[in-house]
């Protein structure tokens, strides 16, 4: 065998071979700017086929149509590397103004070389050189403006990718370098052979030349990663970490991630190598836009959805750009909702598979739905998972940025029990409001001589439900009675010993007993075989009803081991303890408590509060009894001494009716004497807080005589 047939056989083979390269270049096509690099190689081996083919052919006419074929791998080689840029840059897919522009020179070329008449415009046969024994056709008027065309295409990409790669650090620079040097190789030497610097009867070596290309460019992407940062020994630390550790390169893409990193996303390991992350996990597509290249921003940390892929154990299995998470949890029993993608609009599709069922009892993906990659729906499989995101960038020795690593915790777990412990302390929160709200009358009754106003403010420690009550209600004998009690200890016990000393006192004054008689049966309720601690401390008010001519309106008090109630006289602004102290409720089998009578004239007001007031504390310091009265004592009185004057009452009869019996609803302006208690319950309560911001449970009870 000549030579010349060794050469037409390595020609041949290089087609074969270069068929294989793009075989494993599709079987893993999940690869950035895999697909491509097929249609380069497909090109290529077009080309190398058809110029074998050429130079072997003995007729004349057979090896023009040879040579004409041999341009389908010609005219496709520039668009298919512009692609290649494209995608391995990180700017994506081309255009389709981009596209249809790369796509007029094939046509138009392929057009004339396939016409006859037309065909001497690229190839001038009646100007013919030997190779090999075979006549090879001269350049038309047409070929050098082709032949400028494609090299400044391919210039012009390999010129975008060197721009592209100076701008980031060095340790991408080195390994681009071989990119660029690989991609201008044959570019290169098919201007020699084309402009004749070749000795006479040499074959054109492009085809040779561009078979080195797609080996460091396959070979190099696929197995040493060029633009990896994977180190050659990866720390075993890192590969058994239950955290998961993605590498992703200055675009975006995937380089590198551990075995717990590709179980949260549950998405194989040689499948996610080279893909955008944000194809994989849309979720952390808001993540990398809060870190862009350049940015300033070193750390970002972030928590994101990410959904399962149930039953993708191999790549092959998998369906490219159909898996992975959403940005938003959908509603799979709803009606559809647009979410939106890597920038492609999507929709939780209705699932109507069988077979295959993951554990969630979500049905997994069968041949039938391919057709939804190409429309774009997106299917749902399985629960979603929280994961918080650490993102760092990585820099070089000089502070640039070269690559991000991105952290990834499930913490699933953790934020499902923080939730329950949310639920079940807003539950506690209704329940301990709810108590508390049942345990004191939504409003008080306002009576015509007397009028009331009450404050309850829960422990500023949040201890549940506390145990101080107040209530006003009718009595026997058409007079009416005041309670405020404090009942030891909180929560749901406290709650039931405040509601049955509510209430025993209700029944109780109902059955027109005397304050202290009410007392000792309230100390005999409480008294109780087991072993439950139930007592309390309280302060009761029996209210006579004056007669239409008196004045002055008489309160019976007895106390049961309360603090003694603040009375502040209106005529000379005095103020003092009213009360003679008693034992408390529900220690002793019996109690000692007494009546003391206090009479009320017209602006007066007798303060009843709970130990929180004076026990408010700051430190060693109690707010006390002291700065209570001085409190007290420094409200406003604000009115003359025949008030509310016989006019005013006569203008404002709804405040003279007895709530008791007259359930008409009470309108008009607000009456001097409640705006009285009201101003003195403020002014204790604000007291008392700004004095101690953390204090116990604070109840007031204001009387003030109209």
């Amino acid at each position: 065998m000549s030579w010349s047939a060794w050469l037409v056989c390595a020609l041949v083979a290089g087609g074969v071979g270069y068929l294989s390269l793009a075989g494993f270049v599709w079987a893993n096509r999940q690869g950035i700017g895999s697909r491509p690099l097929v249609v380069m190689l497909l090109a290529v081996k077009v080309w190398s086929i058809c110029y074998a083919l050429e130079l072997s052919s003995t007729s004349p006419e057979v090896a023009q149509w040879w040579s004409a074929l041999k341009y389908f791998g010609v005219v496709a080689l520039p668009p298919a590397l512009w692609s290649f840029v494209f995608a391995y840059t990180g700017r994506g897919r081309m255009t389709r103004r981009s596209t249809i522009l790369l796509t007029i020179h094939p046509v138009v070329m392929m057009t004339l070389i396939l016409v006859p008449a037309t065909r001497p415009l690229i190839q001038d046969y009646s100007h013919t050189s030997q190779v090999l024994g075979a006549q090879v056709p001269g350049a038309g008027p047409l070929f050098w403006p082709h032949a400028v065309y494609v090299y400044v295409l391919m210039l012009g990409a390999d010129f975008v990718l060197m721009a592209r790669l100076t701008k980031i650090a060095p340790p991408y620079r080195r390994q681009g370098a071989l990119l660029i040097a690989a991609s201008l190789l044959p570019c290169f030497g098919n201007v020699l052979w084309n402009a004749g610097l070749f000795r006479a009867g040499m074959i054109d070596p492009t085809p040779f030349l561009f078979g080195i290309t797609a080996v460091v460019l396959v070979w190099g992407f696929f197995r040493l990663r060029l633009l990896d940062l994977t180190p050659v020994a990866r720390g075993i630390v890192i590969e058994q970490m239950n955290d998961g550790v993605l590498v992703l390169d200055v675009y975006g893409r995937v380089v590198d991630a551990n075995a717990a990193g590709a179980s949260i996303i549950s998405f194989p390991r040689r499948a996610m190598i080279g893909r955008y992350v944000v194809d994989v996990v849309p979720g952390l597509a808001t993540v990398l836009e809060k870190q862009e290249v350049g940015s300033a921003v070193d750390a970002v940390e972030d928590e994101v959805l990410i959904y399962p892929v149930p039953g993708a154990d191999t790549a092959d299995e998998m369906l490219p750009g159909f898996w992975g998470g959403l940005f938003a949890r959908p509603d799979l029993t709803g009606p559809e909702k647009p979410l939106r993608l890597t920038g492609r609009p999507l929709s939780v599709a209705a699932l109507e598979i069988d077979h295959r069922t993951d554990p969630s009892g979500l049905p997994g993906p069968t041949g039938k739905d391919r057709p939804r990659e190409r429309t774009g729906e997106q299917l749902v499989l399985g629960p979603p998972r929280d994961v918080a995101v650490s993102m760092t960038w990585v820099t070089d020795p000089v502070g640039r940025q070269i690559a991000r690593l991105v952290v990834l915790r499930d913490v699933t777990e953790r934020n499902r029990t923080e939730r329950q412990l949310r639920e079940l302390l807003n539950e506690q929160t209704r329940l301990s409001e709810t108590l508390r709200q049942s345990l004191r009358p939504a409003s008080l009754p306002q009576l015509p001589a007397l009028r009331f106003a009450a404050r309850s403010v829960p422990s500023a420690r949040g201890e549940g439900v506390g145990g101080d009550f107040y209530d006003v209600h009718p009595a026997g004998g058409g007079e009416s009675a005041f309670v405020l009690g404090d009942v030891s200890g909180k929560g749901v016990h406290a709650a039931v010993v405040t509601s049955m000393a509510r209430y025993t006192v209700r029944t109780l004054s109902a059955q027109g007993w005397t304050p202290s008689e009410v007392l000792r049966q309230l100390n005999r309720a409480l008294q109780t075989p087991d072993d439950l601690e139930r007592f309390c401390t309280v302060v009761y008010g029996l209210v006579s009803d004056p007669g239409p001519d008196e004045r002055r309106i008489r309160v019976t008090l007895s106390l049961g081991g309360h603090p003694p109630p603040l009375l502040r006289r209106h005529r000379d602004g005095s103020v003092h303890t009213v009360g003679r102290p008693g034992t408390a409720l529900g220690l002793l089998p019996s109690v000692d408590v007494h009546e003391v009578v206090v009479d009320l004239e017209a602006g007066d007001v007798l303060l009843a509060y709970t130990d929180g007031v004076t026990e408010a504390r700051v430190g060693d310091e109690q707010f006390g009894e002291k700065r209570l009265a001085e409190v007290l004592a420094a409200v406003p009185r604000g009115i003359g001494p025949a008030w509310p004057s016989p006019a005013w009452r006569l203008e404002h009869p709804e405040y003279e009716r007895n709530p008791w019996t007259d359930q008409s609803e009470q309108s008009g302006p607000g009456h001097p004497a409640t705006q009285l208690a009201d101003a003195v319950a403020d002014s204790v309560l604000a007291a008392v807080r700004s004095f101690a911001p953390e204090r116990d449970d604070v109840a007031l009870l204001v009387l003030a005589a109209t």
